[in-house]
């Protein structure tokens, strides 16, 4: 069977990394890439047997290709501290690593939880976000600061197991991490040269609302997709733009 790393950005995330490694733990390597952490996260990772390597953050395209560098295999497991790899996930990667795998990357679903339920509908699942497991040989990271996309040649594949994820301890995490994701893709689009129009404020989260609510099915999601869905619309989208409103008016 070929061997595998298995890396996971860190920045404060004692409250979810030992779950995320237990779910890793059967990889030949487990490498915490942390982003000077004040909290516990370094001694659990360390305590769980955990190569640490300690790295500023900037932006994740270049985070994660620093990443692959500290990856002493070929084959890499990518996963974030709030998701888990399932059992049924688990046993269609060690396929791949036992019978020599046929492409250079595989992405699987990944199943959210917000707040109270798991997220079946609202753009939310499947949600194949950037390869799971791939060839750091064949695969970068684009240079892009936030939902950072793959370059590579080749075909890619598409496991059933779910990634599990729970990106949001309670509402007050959301907006924290809003605040956050927002900034890096305001900057974003400032550094590209796009150009702040009023209509952003008023059209882009209605748009937001009913891409989530209704043509993404998120009211079969319950008062939770509703939830969900006036979160993204009335403050992410609308916080995005206000915040490059921002950056061209200083």
């Amino acid at each position: 069977m070929r061997k595998v790393s298995a890396y996971v950005l860190t920045k404060n995330e004692e409250r979810h990394i030992k779950d995320c490694i237990n779910s890793i733990k059967w990889t030949d390597e487990i490498v915490i890439i942390d982003d000077f952490s004040i909290d516990n996260t370094m001694k659990i990772a360390k305590k769980l047997g955990c190569k640490v390597v300690q790295n500023q953050f900037e932006y994740f395209g270049k985070q994660r290709n620093f990443a692959l560098t500290q990856c002493s295999y070929e084959w890499v497991i990518c996963l974030d501290a709030d998701e888990r790899i399932t059992l049924e996930l688990r046993k269609e990667i060690e396929h791949e690593l036992k019978n020599s795998p046929k492409y250079d990357a595989y992405v699987a679903p990944r199943k959210s939880k917000f707040i109270n339920k798991w997220i079946s509908h609202s753009g939310w699942y499947p949600d194949y976000r950037h390869p799971v497991f791939f060839n750091k040989k064949k695969v970068k990271y684009k240079d892009q600061m936030v939902h950072e996309g793959i370059e590579y040649k080749g075909k890619k594949m598409y496991f059933t197991g779910d990634i599990l994820h729970y990106p949001y301890n309670n509402i007050k995490h959301f907006i924290e991490k809003s605040d956050f994701y927002t900034g890096l893709r305001a900057e974003e689009m400032f550094q590209k040269g796009k150009k702040f129009r009023i209509l952003n404020l008023i059209i882009n989260p209605f748009v937001m609302f009913v891409k989530m609510y209704i043509i993404k099915k998120g009211f079969l999601d319950g008062l939770t997709g509703f939830i969900l869905a006036m979160l993204y619309s009335s403050f992410y989208t609308l916080m995005k733009y206000a915040k490059l409103w921002e950056l061209q008016n200083k």
